[in-house]
């Protein structure tokens, strides 16, 4: 079992979550991407999230919270793996739990071990094919790698292996291993027979792609296949855990590469993977034999929004292309295509002239718009009317999909430089055929930021205090009054603990969080991350004190500035006489503190 791996003991969601931000451990899941020092019985070292040379960065593993001080970024391991991967909340649950070893409980009815028990079968059949590949049966798949240029140590980091020629070779060793016949059905590695008798191996003689989802782990095959047959690739199924519109082949290698280059390369297959990778060539990812989908986008918008689309140059790579292009400006990526010479495939191309040269090719690539243009030329005579009409009519639709209005203007002139048009014709037809495209109105008002207002040190401490000691959440809840707390920088963030004390609910930070706007979880987080030397429960008093002065010397001076009012106004006795004695209550008060 991984490092730090836990069985699932609940069924619920909620259950599901504890598990797994216990499993990953904040000081374990961020000392992966920080360095981070002792300092106290708290952990800390340079925000990740804004440029810093004094460590402001906190971390606190008995809380399982993190907080900077500099950026006043913070949370528990979720909001940390969402910030730093650009995830959102279900990816990031997902991932972390195959990271630590959490089973992931099947919905619907399933059975809550059953992606377990998949993920497994796929980890035992890597095995199988890796020790197939270096066997005897396995000396043709050894030739076509060494072909293709590929070399031992390239195939032994990508799991490369062989399926042998043989209908149940994979279905004896998983059975010997444990696995039913309905798993080995469901897992996509066995297919049913037609007489309805059992199963067969799906995968035979074949060249073996073990495809990982982002955060690792085999969820799925591609097979090549050696010598004759159909189909030439061949993918796993769709199964409770592999869907082929959801993943990248060798995202998870090079999605660190990707995040550092900020640029990915988009190529076709697993060879072209495979040779860019060896040839050093390491922020690239290929689809898995199946259309672009917008789930794809947005995986590559967790670690850029630049992309080199690099598919094959012949009709049905330029399709994909065509609709890896549409998806991916609905994502506002800056976009190039990239259609090598010759029409060489990049594992062709690499292997024979280099990395250099690819490199130097894909910075050169054409951009999104001289994409357009030229494929809305390629076959035509672009002297006549009639051409330039038909490139017109191909273009402005795609560019209906382009959000930023500069780079829609630019486009618009590029495109009537190119085909020798008065631009002012070329937005009028645009105007026509896209008229969903809002264009034009006042751009909205600016939104001007409110100064920040920082919280007392006696409100800090309470706020520290009120999450830290149940104790101190009864006594506090049983003496405060709201309108003491009204005018509070923390006001609403001690109000909304009190009334969870009341209401009998646990109060923790995580969910607090999700009951706070994001400037009151910032104060929340950085009180109860904060060190106050000394502190301790019955302290609250005190801060209590302190605040309760705050809040009657503020009401005594609004008093006077009334009863000043009232009586140069000539204010009736009555009214006067009634704010004379509050004021000399509140005064009474306050010498009482």
């Amino acid at each position: 079992m991984a490092r730090g791996a836990h069985q699932v003991g609940g069924s619920s969601r909620e259950d599901f979550v504890q598990e797994v931000r216990a499993a990953a451990g904040i000081d374990r899941l961020i000392g992966d991407y920080v360095s981070l020092k002792t300092s106290g019985h708290k952990l800390k070292g340079l925000c990740p999230f804004h440029d810093e040379k004094t460590p402001s960065f906190t971390v606190d593993p008995e809380k399982g919270l993190f907080y900077c001080f500099g950026c006043r970024v913070g949370g528990d391991v979720f909001k940390f793996y969402m910030l730093h991967e650009n995830a959102e909340f279900p990816d990031a649950l997902q991932e972390l739990a195959h990271r630590f070893g959490v089973p992931i409980p099947q919905h619907r009815g399933g059975n809550s071990g059953e992606q377990t028990r998949l993920r497994e079968m796929h980890r035992e059949a890597v095995a199988f094919f890796r020790t197939s590949l270096a066997s005897g049966a396995g000396a043709a798949a050894r030739r076509y790698l060494a072909g293709r240029g590929l070399d031992a140590e390239t195939v032994q980091f990508l799991k490369v292996g062989y399926a042998p020629d043989s209908w149940d070779a994979l279905k004896s060793r998983l059975r010997q291993a444990g696995y039913r016949e309905d798993e080995l059905l469901k897992s996509g590695l066995t297919v049913p027979r037609k007489d309805g008798r059992g199963s067969y191996d799906r995968f035979r003689n074949r060249l073996m792609f073990p495809i990982e989802q982002a955060g690792g782990g085999v969820i799925g095959f591609g097979g090549r296949i050696l010598g004759e047959g159909e189909p030439k690739y061949l993918n796993s199924p769709e199964t409770p855990i592999f869907q082929k519109g959801r993943h990248f082949y060798g995202l998870s290698w090079s999605r660190d590469a990707i995040r550092e280059a900020d640029r990915v390369i988009i190529v076709e297959g697993y060879t072209d993977f495979a040779a860019l990778w060896q040839a050093g060539v390491r922020n690239v990812v290929a689809v898995l034999g199946t259309s672009f989908t917008p789930e794809h986008a947005r995986l590559l918008a967790r670690y850029t929004h630049r992309a080199v689309i690099n598919f094959d140059a012949d009709r049905a790579g330029r399709s994909a292309a065509d609709r890896a292009v549409t998806v991916l400006m609905e994502r506002d990526f800056e976009l190039r295509v990239l259609e090598l010479p010759s029409g060489q495939d990049p594992d062709g191309h690499v292997r024979a002239a280099g990395a250099n040269a690819y490199l130097e090719l894909v910075a050169c690539a054409p951009t999104f718009i001289e994409y357009l243009i030229s494929s809305a030329c390629v076959g035509r005579d672009m002297r006549t009317p009639e051409a330039k009409a038909q490139a017109v009519a191909d273009i402005l639709p795609r560019l209906a999909e382009v959000k930023n209005r500069v780079l829609l203007a630019a486009a618009m002139a590029r495109i009537a430089q190119h085909l020798d048009l008065r631009e002012a014709d070329l937005r009028a037809e645009f105007r026509r055929v896209a008229p969903a495209l809002r264009r034009g109105g006042a751009p909205p008002a600016p939104v001007r930021s409110q100064p920040e207002r920082n919280c007392t040190l006696a409100e800090r401490q309470l706020m520290h205090l009120l999450l830290t000691s149940a104790d101190v959440r009864r006594e506090v809840a049983a003496t405060a009054r709201e309108e003491e707390l009204r005018d509070l920088t923390a006001g609403h963030i001690i109000t909304v603990v009190l009334n969870q004390e009341r209401a009998g609910h646990e109060v923790t930070v995580e969910g607090l969080q999700t009951l706070l706007e994001k400037e009151d979880q910032a104060r929340l987080l950085a009180a109860v991350m904060e060190d106050f030397p000394g502190l301790v429960a019955a302290d609250w008093e005190e801060s209590w004190r302190i605040i309760r002065k705050e809040h009657l010397e503020k009401e005594s001076r609004i008093l006077q500035r009334q009863l000043r009012q009232s009586m140069e106004e000539g204010g009736d006795t009555t009214g006067v006489e009634r704010l004379l004695r509050r004021k000399l209550e509140v005064r009474r008060l306050i010498e009482t503190l």
